[in-house]
């Protein structure tokens, strides 16, 4: 049997190139946007019909198919539409052969953050598909880079900074497992030394860490906080710590992958939050129980576990997780997209645990057979969803041919921004409310060299690169788990990451025109750009020792729509009247009215919570099954 198009040889994982939104994933969707329906005339009426057909075959629509499946008495027929050639949305798989060695990496959503702290529905569901977190801890190789004598730094360019210089140590998030060391005194102290800046702008860097003054000893911790909430890092940097633009220049794209924008569109408490510094003297950490040794003082600021009660309630749980920052497979979560497969068409990948899906091989002819109860299609972007008297009409593109299918039920797990074109009859507040949601552009290239040569050389694994157009390089964490090992001698391959984010600092846009402008930049951009920019910095960081001959293969994952949107004070306060409401769940959210239910239509993705985590995609898919089910 050979399912849709697709026969032995088709393998997306192993593509490289320009990849996550590829030429020919989003010419109907941006044609419908653009230009409206009008061109929805001849469909080809396959005569298919299902109880379920979910639109978008990322994490949310392989929940949502799995919880449908799971929920209903019988077993329903269920059909998943994608646009894009492969499955997992931007839980993207990317593979590359290198000197005969398969090596893993990932084209998208990178790792499950804080488990601990995810919703029961999520944790069950990831328990189900057979992940164990505790493995984690012995699969991540803690001492990898430091017994290679390997550290992270910051890479400072010539056209900036006069010099082409790494610095090592330097503290950047707290997300780095190296972050309680780099942030010590001494540290700060003698990194500053090395940097390439002024006199003035060292001394501003070095107290900027350690000063410990509190500028708002007349305000409770709520009032600091909300204070906070309401000011950009940059503007409390030169109002506050009266430092100058060299310093606030450092940390400027340091939270790019983060939060989409610049410290100039990020409130201060979220940069404290991440770990940034300047906020030592403010007493949102209890540090009553240390001595007064600054050591102590600097060692606590942003100890999780000491964050003040009275200021707990206002921060998300993974903002105060003590969970280390290690929950990755070697393809990210695109493991998890796979898990989710293999239990829906477990003909597609063979094998039983999350030691043995790693290095597993999808058979992506299984995914659309005849007579069996789950089909995946890939290649088929959806451009109209119709309630009808008995269920949905729906209508998708597929190499140039438009297709009707039917459901009993639809489940939109697409991006929000584009379902008031694919349900032009939904109300306009709803229509209005799902276009608020504008996905942060991100790039995410990854590189597959031959050897380690390069890293030894310089000695470093990982870098934050301040005004540059790729603001960070780093090397894919240390996992081996079931047969797939992490490299482990210098000439075997090495697979690293450039991310670039696309952004319109100062210049008096919102985040979400920011959004909107980098997606614009980022498509003009082609395969070559990004691979001229990518060659040129490495040449800037590494000299000579980069040789383009050691570069196997690159693969630029380009997500025009990649984070939903999360709400930031600084922009969206003012369309509640001033404050925004705490809880996620508030009806007057634009994704909670966007969310609602449409006759035999349901919304499931991470916009519909405001939220880019896969716990997001698992509870929004448990919600929409839950609605089409009641």
């Amino acid at each position: 049997l050979r399912s849709q198009g697709i026969d032995l040889d088709y393998y997306p994982p192993a593509l490289s190139g320009m990849r996550g939104n590829h030429p020919g994933s989003f010419d109907h969707a941006h044609k419908l946007a653009f230009t409206g329906n009008g061109f929805i005339n001849e469909t080809k009426d396959l005569g298919e019909s299902y109880d379920l057909i979910v639109v978008g075959g990322g994490i949310s629509g392989l929940s949502a198919a799995h919880f449908f499946k799971e929920r209903t008495g019988k077993v329903p027929k269920i059909l998943i539409l994608d646009n894009h050639d492969d499955f997992g949305g931007h839980a993207k798989r990317n593979e590359f052969v290198v000197n005969d060695r398969t090596m893993l990496a990932y084209g998208g959503s990178q790792s499950i953050e804080s488990p601990s702290y995810y919703e029961e529905i999520s944790k069950k569901l990831l328990t189900n598909l057979g992940i164990d977190f505790n493995k984690f801890y012995k699969a991540y190789d803690f001492d990898y880079f430091k017994s290679r004598k390997l550290d992270a730094g910051f890479y400072f360019n010539k056209a900036t900074y006069g010099v082409s210089r790494i610095v090592k140590n330097v503290p950047s998030f707290r997300y780095e497992l190296t972050y309680k060391d780099s942030i010590k005194p001494d540290n700060i102290k003698k990194v500053a030394s090395q940097l390439p800046i002024s006199d003035q702008s060292k001394k501003e860097f070095i107290k900027l860490f350690l000063d410990q003054t509190d500028f708002f000893p007349e305000l409770s911790l709520e009032e600091k906080y909300y204070l906070l909430d309401n000011i950009s890092y940059e503007d409390y940097l030169r109002k506050y710590h009266k430092v100058g633009e060299e310093v606030i220049g450092l940390f400027h794209n340091l939270l790019w992958g983060l939060w989409g924008v610049g410290n100039d569109s990020i409130p201060a408490i979220g940069c404290w939050a991440d770990g940034l510094p300047g906020f030592a003297g403010l007493g949102f950490t209890d540090n009553e129980e240390l001595n007064d040794e600054i050591t102590d003082q600097t060692q606590s600021m942003y100890n999780v576990d000491a964050v003040d009660d009275s200021i707990r309630e206002y921060m998300s749980n993974n903002e105060l997780s003590d969970e280390p920052y290690i929950f990755h497979f070697p393809d990210g979560n695109a493991t998890i997209a796979r898990l989710l497969v293999r239990k829906l068409i477990p003909n597609s990948i063979p094998g039983n645990t999350m030691e043995d899906i790693v290095t597993a091989k999808a058979n992506y002819s299984m995914l659309d057979i005849p007579g069996q109860d789950t089909n995946i299609r890939l290649n088929s972007t959806v451009v109209s969803t119709t309630n009808t008297n008995n269920g949905v009409e729906i209508v998708y593109a597929k190499e140039g041919v438009l297709y009707q299918v039917h459901a009993k039920q639809c489940i939109l797990a697409c991006n929000n921004g584009i379902i008031p074109e694919l349900c032009p009859q939904l109300p306009e507040t709803q229509k209005k409310a799902l276009k608020y949601n504008v996905k942060v552009p991100l790039v995410w290239v990854q590189v597959a060299m031959k050897n380690w040569n390069m890293l030894l050389k310089n000695k470093v694994y990982s870098l934050q690169c301040p005004n540059n157009f790729y603001n960070s390089f780093y090397v894919d964490f240390p996992v081996s788990l079931g047969d797939y090992q992490y490299p482990q001698n210098s000439e075997d391959p090495v697979v690293f990451m450039m991310q670039h984010v696309p952004t319109r600092p100062n210049e008096g846009y919102t985040n979400r025109e920011q959004h909107r402008l980098g997606r614009h930049e980022m498509l003009k951009m082609s395969y070559q750009d990004y691979e001229d920019k990518l060659f040129d910095q490495l040449r800037g960081m590494f000299g000579s020792d980069f040789n383009e001959e050691d570069v196997a293969a690159i693969t630029v994952n380009r997500w025009a729509h990649g984070y939903s949107y999360e709400y930031n004070n600084l922009f969206d306060a003012e369309y509640f009247g001033g404050e925004m409401p705490d809880s996620r769940n508030d009806e007057r959210y634009p994704h909670v009215i966007g969310r609602k239910p449409f006759g035999n239509i349901a919304i499931a993705n991470c916009d519909s919570l405001g939220s880019a985590y896969v716990d997001a995609a698992i509870s929004q898919a448990d919600r929409a099954v839950n609605e089409l089910l009641s």
